[in-house]
């Protein structure tokens, strides 16, 4: 009997290590939002380039941009792509805290971020404009000065934030937590305008027929340096042969191929995101 036992117990020893989930040498986490179209969203229904939100049934799913980026780079180093769904101001805690190995979340490479992890190259770069509603007494704004006086609101935790006072005599409003919130708060006339990169405001714009974009030609905008308006994948201080392929990857990736793909996300994303 005890024989028996022991080789019932072995079976289900087996059939379990059939059954598991991969080792985490065989796993590579990527922290993002899922909540920031088109670099990366979360959506009910599954695709082809959509990703289980945690690995797990029932916590929707992961697509966008950043998702596409972070495949390429998981490719790279073999493993499979498990995506974790983190709101913005934990990303960088959850790096460090060794519950994600990068963040490819639409992240600026900052001063500030840099004391605590570090940047690849960028692998996108766009321009910051305002969104505004239609019958908005600057729906017709073509320079910042434009916004005179203006109520404009931001992101917490963004560069996005940091330019607001750029608008002259600005009503600088309490920045928010997310862009479904900023979005409503100028739906709901809160505030005048919100600022957002250009691939982002297409997507709200998109869903949103009440709003419309405000682009600057240069030298009527936002003063940002290069690295501003840029984002790149984030890594914990010690990664040093993962931030290396993944600096390898983004170089094989052309600007023809990265603004594809940018305009491939704009066009899958769901009607609401």
């Amino acid at each position: 009997m005890k024989k028996l036992v022991t080789l019932l117990a072995l079976l289900s020893l087996s059939l379990s290590a059939c059954t598991a989930a991969p080792a985490e040498e065989d796993v590579l986490y990527v922290g993002m939002e899922c909540a920031y179209a088109p670099f990366n969203w979360t959506q009910v229904e599954s695709s082809e380039t959509a990703l289980l939100i945690n690995n797990e049934q029932g916590t929707g799913y992961c697509d966008g941009y950043d998702v596409q980026i972070a495949q390429a780079i998981a490719a790279e180093v073999g493993q499979e792509l498990i995506v974790k769904k983190i709101a913005w101001e934990g990303l960088i805690d959850a790096l460090n805290n060794g519950e994600i190995d990068m963040i490819v979340a639409g992240m600026t490479d900052t001063a500030e971020r840099r004391e605590s992890v570090s940047f690849s190259t960028p692998y996108y770069a766009s321009d910051l404009v305002l969104i505004v509603r239609n019958d908005s007494a600057f729906a017709n704004a073509s320079a910042l000065v434009d916004f005179t006086g203006a109520s404009v609101v931001a992101q917490k935790g963004t560069f996005h934030d940091t330019v607001v006072d750029q608008v002259p005599s600005v009503v600088h409003g309490t920045p928010l937590g997310s862009f479904a919130l900023l979005t409503n708060s100028v739906v709901n006339k809160e505030f005048d305008a919100m600022v957002s990169e250009y691939p982002v405001a297409l997507s709200i714009v998109a869903s949103n027929p009440d709003l419309k974009i405000i682009s600057f030609a240069e030298g009527n905008g936002f003063t940002t340096s290069f690295e501003d308006t840029t984002v790149s994948v984030a890594v914990a201080k010690d990664s040093v042969e993962l931030l290396e392929t993944i600096n390898e990857v983004l170089a094989n990736i052309s600007e023809e191929t990265r603004a594809e793909w940018m305009k491939d996300a704009i066009q899958r994303q769901p009607e609401g995101e």
